[in-house]
Order: C-alpha cells, then sequence, then structure tokens
C-alpha cells in the first residue's frame, strides 16, 4: 500500500533534491580555478573567491535579497551572522549553505525560519552570494573582527 505524502512536503523534499544537484552541477560548469577555490572539505562544492566578478554579483544579490534579516555585510540582524564562520543550520558548508539557501528553513525549533529562494534565485546567484559570504568571513576573521572558528580543526 502506498502512502500519501502531504503536497508541501513533497515540495520540499522536491526542492532539496534539486538544491543538492545545482550545488554539484555548479562544481561542475563553474569550476575554479584551483588556487581560487574554498572548500570545508574534499567533497564540498567549491566557490571561485577570487572572482571579483562573483563577489561583486554576490554582494549585490545578498544586498537585495538577505540583508534585510542577516543585516549588512552579513553581520546579522534578526537572522544570524552569516560572515562569523558558524553556520548551525548547515554543518557549515558550501553545499549545506547552498541548500539552506534554495529550500529554507522550516523547522522553528532550530531558533528561527526562513523561506526558501530555490524557485526566485538562480543556482549561479546562490553560489555568488555563498562566495561573497565566504569572501566576507575570510577578511572579518583575518582583520581580527571576528575569532577564527577553525583554529581548532
Amino acid at each position: 500500500m502506498l502512502r500519501s505524502v502531504s503536497l508541501p512536503l513533497a515540495r520540499v523534499v522536491v526542492a532539496a533534491v534539486a538544491a543538492v544537484a545545482l550545488s554539484l552541477a555548479c562544481g561542475l560548469f563553474f569550476p575554479a580555478p584551483a588556487s581560487a577555490q574554498h572548500k570545508m572539505n574534499e567533497n564540498d562544492m567549491e566557490l571561485p573567491t577570487n572572482d571579483a566578478k562573483v563577489v561583486e554579483a554576490g554582494k549585490d544579490k545578498y544586498a537585495q535579497r538577505c540583508a534585510f534579516c542577516h543585516g549588512g555585510g552579513g553581520k546579522g540582524g534578526k537572522g544570524p551572522c552569516l560572515t562569523c564562520g558558524k553556520f548551525p543550520y548547515s554543518g557549515n558548508t558550501n553545499t549545506g549553505i547552498y541548500t539552506t539557501i534554495a529550500v529554507g528553513i522550516t523547522n522553528r525549533s532550530m531558533g528561527g525560519t526562513m523561506g526558501a529562494f530555490g524557485t526566485t534565485m538562480s543556482g549561479e546567484e546562490i553560489t555568488s552570494v555563498i562566495t561573497y559570504l565566504r569572501v566576507a568571513e575570510k577578511r572579518r576573521i583575518e582583520s581580527g573582527e571576528v575569532p577564527d572558528p577553525y583554529k581548532d580543526q
């Protein structure tokens, strides 16, 4: 006997699968030069952190779509800081962050909710936002503005 799945749950599952597929595809179709890659581990999506055009596009898209909740420069607001080296909803991987942006957060027990942007932002736009956030995170850590959360890893 087949069990029916609610339509909202089915959409979330489809969006999650699509987000993972897109994040993997971004690594294949938008490869970064070896010296420009940012990856949290060998299986993570690579980001072109030294491509100024991608970083600038991400900064612009972040300002349009994310700053309202996450503050200017990703420093936090009603939503958490996105340039402090801690992404509790995503396991701090680029692929996990991509999925969180695309699918959103619906579990209030995690501290809040966030709408899904996977239908209103392209994969390239989401990737550029994550690239911008990683560049800003690195700058803040190197300047001593935020503690280095990777130091003990």
